[in-house]
């Protein structure tokens, strides 16, 4: 999100928090929903989730996933000016993934679009808030580039339940490689940037040990620490593009790859 604010001209500051808080809204409503869309399919085979195991009733799951959702809608229509369709855009590819995401294997897809669109949506609202920058074919490159990582993400954690030979064909292995080039895309779509070869190379490095050590766990079978490194990650790739365009918001992606790193060894990441 930080990366999609700075590639529309947006400047690293306080007004990105709104954009934060109303897409955490959203990203927290996707999780609770696919809980309420899966309740069936968890009663057979994960008797153990929330809604199966009576932690929680459906009738309330299904309250607070449309309540966080209405709330993310409105405090980002509020507070941070996006585009109309890439904000319903958002909101239908989060509630169409949790709807078929069981019955279409496809549906991987839909998932990084959701990624895609959160970049476009912080896009959108520095674009209005800068009175229409001009469009960087920068932000197309790496919206698309994340929607295949997220895509390759989505299609190992599928395999957690299954035989861990499963969760490394070469599609997912060729699509966790593609972040690697996200500083060499900033670089050539930003000429004008005054940025020494070492952060570009820092960048590649970093990623690329990163996509290594993810790669090793899930080759080893330990799916859901792959898993938990790959997320991870996404913060990781933020930064390589971030730090090429203000310093101050690579240390912020820096940060937030950090803390989700600690945040996971009290949280599950799958």
């Amino acid at each position: 999100m930080v990366v999609g604010w700075l590639v529309g001209g947006g400047f690293f500051g306080w007004e990105i928090g709104w954009l934060i808080a109303g897409v955490s809204l959203l990203y927290w409503a996707g999780m609770t929903l696919n809980d309420a869309f899966d309740a069936g399919w968890d009663r057979e085979n994960a008797p153990e989730r929330p809604i199966p195991s009576g932690a929680i009733s459906l009738s309330a799951t299904w309250i607070i996933g449309i309540g966080q959702m209405l709330a993310g809608i409105a405090l980002l229509m509020w507070k941070a000016n996006p585009g109309i369709g890439v904000l319903a855009g958002l909101v239908a590819a989060i509630l169409a993934y949790d709807w078929i995401h069981k019955k279409w294997k496809g549906s991987v897809l839909l998932m990084g679009l959701c990624r895609t669109l959160v970049y476009l949506l912080a896009w959108e609202a520095a674009r209005a808030d800068m009175q229409l920058s001009p469009i960087s074919p920068l932000i197309y490159l790496l919206g698309i580039g994340v929607l295949l990582y997220i895509a390759a993400l989505t299609m190992v954690a599928r395999s957690e339940r299954g035989k861990p030979d499963t969760a490394l064909s070469t599609l997912p292995r060729l699509m966790l490689l593609i972040p690697t080039a996200f500083p060499v895309m900033v670089l050539y779509c930003e000429r004008s940037l005054d940025i020494s070869q070492l952060l570009l190379f820092t960048g590649i490095i970093a990623s690329s040990i990163w996509i290594v050590y993810t790669r090793s766990l899930l080759a080893a079978g330990k799916i859901p620490a792959g898993i938990g490194a790959a997320i991870a990650g996404i913060a990781l790739y933020d930064t390589t593009v971030a730090v090429l365009l203000d310093w101050r918001a690579g240390l912020f992606c820096l940060g937030c790859f950090a803390v989700t790193l600690i945040a996971q060894r009290f949280i599950p990441a799958t």
